[in-house]
């Protein structure tokens, strides 16, 4: 019989005389915290470039700096996230973030509504006003308290005050209404400064966002942020929202990939958004659109995995367009249920067009849902126009 003596040479390596496995007694080293490095290098601002390694991050990245560019050299560019304390608000519970406090502050009283190309608008008090000046950027927002947030908001941008009238340096482009009764942060029309980071990129690298039992722990977070470009990057991050934008303007998401769990990326309360050529995979909806966010386009994306729905756009979304996206099979969690592709509830001015589905379970499934939703005051679904689409594999291929 002829023996392979390299190939028992490695069976035998691990065990002792008798066959029972040895193993070292030494254990192995810590794991380098790159945390401290990576911040001292995005404070610096302007284009940062990341070597291909795996760098361990144990807090959030804080990007404070406008006109910072955070590139990787591809997917061998890792940011290996697992905190090491308990979940802190914009210190622990995201990878990397703009500042995210701004908000913590009550928003400031509106007196009256705002109709589309008003050039000023009337704050509750001049107190209100007395901090305001020239170029200064507003969040204009109403907030719903029976759905808990914003549904409908927009940036707008201080020419200059007087009394209480605040004068803007462009019209306003979408009407407010002042139909919900105040309450600072919890329902009605108000506005707030915004401290303005603008300007941010980021590309070529993966985040990785290790599994925990504590809170959930979203991937990239852009909160209050002008013009922020992500390019080729992917996260993967089954605990928490692999990609987040909320209170922002101008935000450009292209040829990236989102592996998610069962929290999905969600772009809520945002303008100017645009959606285009990425991968979307999770435990429950690719992505959402909700809370008010407006003047977007979502388009050519690829919805690989989802659970119950596709995709959503809920609660005062408007003014854009769905076109050429393509969802994959929708499986219901728990079984007995039934799927939808796409789910549009009290949204307003939107185009549906060109897509695919690709069918989902249930005995009532459907492939393109569209109804009202009703909050402190009622949001129909207006001027939701559905046309070209590709739906197989649904019990009903449209529903209105």
């Amino acid at each position: 019989m002829r023996i392979n003596f390299l190939l028992l040479a490695f069976l035998l390596a691990g065990c002792d005389g008798n066959g029972v496995g040895s193993y070292p007694t030494t254990p192995p080293p810590p794991v380098q915290d790159d945390t401290a490095f990576v911040q001292a290098a995005v404070d610096v601002g302007g284009v940062v470039t990341f070597a291909a390694k795996t760098y361990h991050l144990s807090r959030t990245i804080l990007i404070k700096t406008s006109a910072t560019s955070i590139v990787g050299v591809g997917p061998e560019t890792v940011f290996d996230y697992q905190p090491s304390a308990q979940t802190q608000h914009c210190a622990t519970d995201r990878v990397f973030t703009t500042p995210c406090t701004f908000e913590d502050a009550p928003p400031r009283r509106i007196a009256a509504p705002i109709a589309v190309g008003d050039k000023a608008f009337s704050a509750f008090a001049a107190a209100d006003v007395a901090d305001l000046k020239y170029g200064d950027w507003l969040l204009i927002n109403d907030v719903d308290s029976v759905f808990g947030d914003k549904v409908a908001i927009d940036w707008v941008q201080v020419a200059g005050v007087s009394g209480v009238t605040v004068n803007l340096v462009q019209p306003f482009r979408m009407a407010f209404t002042t139909a919900r009764p105040w309450d600072p942060g919890k329902s009605g029309l108000g506005f707030t400064p915004i401290p303005l980071i603008e300007n941010i990129q980021m590309r070529n690298f993966k985040v990785v966002v290790e599994r925990t039992p504590t809170t959930p722990t979203a991937g990239i977070s852009l909160f209050g942020v002008m013009n922020a470009d992500i390019d080729r990057v992917t996260v993967e991050n089954h605990n928490g929202q692999p990609f987040y934008s909320f209170l922002s303007k101008g935000v450009t998401v292209t040829n990236s990939q989102a592996i998610g769990g069962r929290v999905l990326s969600e772009f809520a309360s945002s303008v100017d958004l645009t959606l285009s050529d990425n991968h979307f995979t999770g435990d429950g909806p690719g992505f959402g659109l909700d809370l008010g966010l407006g003047f977007f386009s979502v388009t050519n994306n690829w919805i690989d995995q989802s659970d119950n729905i596709g995709f959503y756009v809920l609660y005062g979304v408007h003014d854009g367009t769905i076109s050429g996206n393509h969802v994959a099979y929708v499986n219901y969690v728990p079984a007995g249920g039934n799927a939808a592709g796409l789910v549009i509830r009290g949204s307003q001015n939107i185009a549906v067009s060109d897509n695919s589905f690709a069918g989902g379970s249930g005995p009532r499934s459907v492939g393109i849902s569209v109804g009202g939703a009703v909050g402190e005051i009622p949001l129909p679904s207006i001027n939701i126009g559905v046309s070209g689409n590709t739906i197989n594999g649904f019990v009903t291929p449209v529903q209105e």
